[in-house]
């Protein structure tokens, strides 16, 4: 039997680990976290803007931002649900209530991310929910004010061209900065160190960039404002968030699969599972012992139940 490449043999384990860690249906739960924090996170952009710039200009301004990340129509779909939210009466209320609402909703994206993630690394939670969740949110954080800054540099000025090539290579950065904090810190392993920029982090923005191309092709042979009516745009935004999402769970699954390579050329026995400490067991050991007594209690009651040979 001949031996596989450790590139292709990294690549079949992880299409089994998408398969067998469920990969689709978590890619359509972290689809539903990222939309509930879009309303927030747009708002609080909304609001920057309906207080430090013309609004009228603004509209323009986020459209054709949305306009780069969005497939087809989709941002021009927006364009009035912009409009209404930049008539904002107090925009520093808004703003508030958008950092709070969406910091919170944010985490709990990250929060269905790392339950992914020990999928994939096929460990279980051990942090307890006040650790975890506070973990989420500084995990939210980050990634959120790395997505600010690149909302920053997408509408800053283009001149010279200098800064406007660079802009571009920052805005890549941001990019790669949020998966990897996404990589690293919401699954309950601790890694050796943190990579910025990962086999599974790069392979995770070619898929979406091939997945983005897809829904651009589809947009185009596809009337689906004749399909969807008013909901046409906002549907080809879900798929394309979907299809993110995807993206992202299939470079994490990678990335565990190189790591497992890195593990075995080092002597590991890292054939069945990667080796990688947990950053916490207190949650993992009280469940044990939760579990523990709930069949202690069961049996006990078992033998409470008269025999039916006996009473026969």
């Amino acid at each position: 039997m001949s031996t596989p490449s450790p590139w292709r043999l990294a690549v079949r384990r992880a299409w089994h680990g998408f398969v067998r860690h469920n990969g689709i249906d978590s890619a359509a739960a972290l689809t539903f976290f990222a939309v509930l924090a879009a309303f927030p996170l747009t708002l609080g952009v909304v609001s920057v803007f309906a207080i430090f710039d013309d609004r009228d200009r603004s509209v323009d301004d986020l459209v054709a931002v949305l306009d780069i990340v969005l497939p087809d129509r989709a941002a021009q779909d927006l364009e009035g649900v912009l409009r209404e939210l930049l008539s904002l009466d107090n925009p520093w209320l808004a703003l508030g209530f958008s950092l709070a609402v969406g910091l919170w909703t944010l985490s709990g994206y990250a929060t269905a991310f790392g339950r992914q993630m020990n999928r994939v690394y096929e460990v279980e939670e051990g942090r307890p929910i006040w650790v975890f969740r506070g973990t989420m949110i500084g995990v939210a954080a980050l990634v959120g004010a790395t997505g600010a800054l690149a909302v920053t540099l997408l509408l800053g000025p283009r001149e010279p061209l200098v800064w406007d090539v660079l802009r571009w290579v920052l805005i890549v950065a941001c990019f790669f900065l949020a998966i990897a904090l996404l990589y690293a810190f919401t699954p309950n392993v601790r890694r050796p160190h943190l990579r910025w920029v990962s086999v599974g982090s790069l392979v995770a923005i070619l898929i979406w960039i091939v997945a983005s191309g897809g829904v651009v092709l589809y947009s185009t042979f596809v009337d689906h404002g004749a399909v969807y009516g008013s909901l046409g745009g906002a549907i080809v935004a879900l798929l394309w968030t979907y299809l993110t999402q995807a993206a992202l769970v299939a470079g994490a699954e990678l990335d565990a699969e190189f790591t497992r390579l890195k593990q075995i050329a080092d002597g590991a026995d890292a054939a069945e599972r990667v080796r990688l400490p947990k950053r916490d067991a207190r949650r993992i050991k009280t469940i044990t012992r939760q579990r523990i007594a709930d069949v202690a209690d069961a049996r006990t009651l078992q033998e409470q139940v008269p025999d039916e040979k006996d009473s026969a």
